[in-house]
């Protein structure tokens, strides 16, 4: 049992420091000065961690006496307090005396947090976790985000110091486009040997296994000279591979992260002939059909198809967006379903580092979940620190993996066929399906209420601020400063003329396909206008009905021209269908080209 602290007195301080009971201290007998005083902030730090938990408080006091564990002696021990190697004896061969007062509490909280560390390693999985306990296994962890740094610290210990070396490598000099980023030698991909060149071998790459095959995947740095690209090219043709991953921008913060490596339509790098046969862009990414062919293959009939998919929304020093990244790989699982192979998957980023290891550890771990219903991320990731420096990196790049695995196996929701969509609706037309359907329907809505972040305030600075308060029909409904659009033409008198209520949201096939708003008030009519022009929005899809009034005024009329701030609206033709009504305007800026937009607006009645 520990003491409680009245008082920050030296009489205090002196019973504060008395420990009874089980707890034994392994440098019990040095004595322990409290003058000077303690400071009042020193006492604070102990009271509350005393507060926290009794084990914890007698962690603080065994540091206080001279050290914590002995894993924490050995590492972290200041060398004017007792070590282990010099006992508990000065030079003078007299006891020494720790002065309770040069105690700072940022040297305790970093003891502390040390054994809590060691304390969280013991705490790592054992092995793979069922699907079905996974979920509340990372909701568990994080409440205590301590114990993925446990797992973290216990997969950079299982190293293998004596297998991961990088001898060869570390001799090829400009060939590494990182030099702390090197292929280690047991596993390294070697290339058939061009010509003269003794080193043509080699390639910044290496096999990296899966759950279920040795040779899955090849991680390999991004190309930034043409040399490497020849290279790069002649692996894709070696290995046979039939899939690519691009995980990095071409340019991103002002920085070239790698060269378009791919051709427009055709060309020719090295002996291999690469032709781009088809492009697709989506929101997040696109996706290319190369064909290859060697160049003294005449007749074409050894031609292969290989598909590029190139990750284009993951900006450096962050995260993607978890749905997409899930997304991209089951595009990836689907053509190699399609076409089968037993070549590996070709994945790279900008240094073949930790967003490879964050897409291998989705991929492998998907595949264990589809064949035995368990996932195992720590296992995986201790394959992956010995297969190639970097790709597990941080603690943060850790639990990203965590998150989207959480993800992933929480939803575990396939795309539903353009076929079948016919199908699923007239299941809502029988009372016992439709009661299944909304069943669905509603925990589908619980899961995506459970995985939207929650906005702050700060999020939303830019709503909130004095000047742009009056711009917003309710407070709680202000759009995050990293999804609105600003406007950027100079209109009315307050002092933030970038500033709507709108947020842009992305569409399968463009980011930013749409700009969702309110409607706008007295005050906000010439920043609607402003932001369909600043904005080159063609189309409004109004979705409500407001009678013209002073809190809904009408913003388009039938016919004629009206002035909104630097803007002329000028209604070209107006329509009354049954349900809806469409005009056609032109918008001029005063000084800016004439716009035209579609415009349609649902007209009553209309009921649901």
């Amino acid at each position: 049992m520990v003491d409680s602290i009245p008082s920050t007195s030296g009489a205090a301080a002196a019973q504060f420091l008395q420990v009874s009971g089980p707890y034994h201290s392994n440098h019990a007998d040095i004595p322990i000065d409290v003058s000077p005083t303690p400071s009042r902030r020193s006492m604070k730090v102990f009271e509350n961690i005393r507060k926290k938990s009794l084990s914890e408080w007698s962690l603080v006091l065994d540091i206080i006496r001279g050290g914590s564990r002995d894993s924490v002696d050995e590492q972290f021990r200041h060398p004017e307090r007792v070590s282990a190697s010099t006992g508990n004896l000065n030079k003078k061969g007299k006891k020494k005396i720790l002065r309770f007062g040069t105690m700072s509490p940022n040297y305790i909280h970093k003891q502390l947090h040390i054994v809590q560390e060691e304390k969280a390693m013991q705490l790592a999985p054992s092995g793979p976790i069922d699907a079905s306990k996974f979920v509340a296994y990372v909701t568990e962890r994080r409440k205590k985000r301590i114990l993925f740094k446990g797992e973290y610290l216990m997969i950079m210990r299982s190293v293998d110091p004596l297998r991961c070396e990088c001898n060869v490598a570390s001799t090829m000099g400009d060939r590494n486009q990182y030099p702390d980023t090197l292929p280690y030698d047991y596993n390294r991909v070697i290339l058939s040997i061009k010509g003269n060149d003794e080193n043509s071998h080699y390639i910044n790459a290496n096999y990296v296994e899966s759950w279920f095959k040795e040779k899955a995947y090849v991680v390999t740095q991004s190309v930034k000279s043409k040399a490497a690209s020849h290279e790069f090219w002649r692996m894709i043709w070696e290995l046979g591979s039939n899939t690519i991953v691009m995980l990095t921008k071409v340019f991103d913060f002002m920085r070239v992260m790698c060269l378009q490596y791919w051709p427009i339509t055709r060309f020719q790098f090295g002996e291999i002939d690469v032709e781009t046969i088809e492009t697709k862009t989506y929101a997040h990414f696109v996706i290319r059909t190369f064909r290859l062919k060697h160049v003294h293959d005449t007749t074409g009939q050894n031609a292969r198809l290989v598909r590029h998919f190139h990750f284009t929304e993951w900006e450096l020093n962050s995260f993607p967006y978890i749905s997409a990244f899930i997304e991209l790989r089951r595009r990836v699982r689907q053509w190699i379903e399609e076409n089968p192979t037993e070549t590996p998957i070709v994945v790279h980023c900008s240094n073949g580092g930790p967003r490879s290891g964050a897409f291998l550890s989705l991929d492998a771990n998907m595949e264990l979940l589809k064949k035995t219903g368990q996932v195992d991320v720590y296992g995986y990731s201790k394959i992956l620190v010995n297969a190639r420096q970097h790709l597990i990196e941080t603690v943060e790049q850790y639990h990203f993996i965590y998150d989207v695995l959480y993800e992933a196996v929480l939803c575990n929701i396939e795309p539903i066929g353009m076929f079948q969509l016919k199908d699923r609706s007239s299941m809502y037309k029988s009372k016992k399906d439709r009661e299944l359907m909304e069943a669905q329907d509603s925990h589908e809505n619980k899961l995506l209420i459970a995985l939207t972040p929650s906005l702050r305030i700060g999020d939303c600075a830019g709503g909130h601020r004095l000047e742009n308060r009056g711009k917003n029909r309710d407070v709680m409904v202000v759009p995050p400063d990293h999804a609105r659009p600003y406007l950027q033409t100079l209109h009315g008198e307050s002092k933030d003329y970038t500033y709507i209520n709108a947020v842009e949201v992305d569409g399968f096939t463009r980011k930013a396909e749409f700009i969702v708003t309110e409607w706008p008030k007295q005050q906000t009519v010439d920043s609607f206008w402003t932001l369909i022009f600043d904005h080159s929005c063609h189309t409004v899809v109004n979705l409500t009905n407001q009678q013209n009034s002073k809190m809904y005024p009408k913003f388009i009329h039938d016919k004629g021209k009206q002035n909104y701030g630097p803007f002329v609206v000028e209604v070209l033709n107006y329509h009354q269908y049954p349900a809806m009504t469409s005009h056609m305007v032109k918008i001029m800026k005063r000084v800016g080209i004439p716009n035209k937009e579609q415009h349609y607006q649902l007209a009553p009645p209309l009921r649901f």
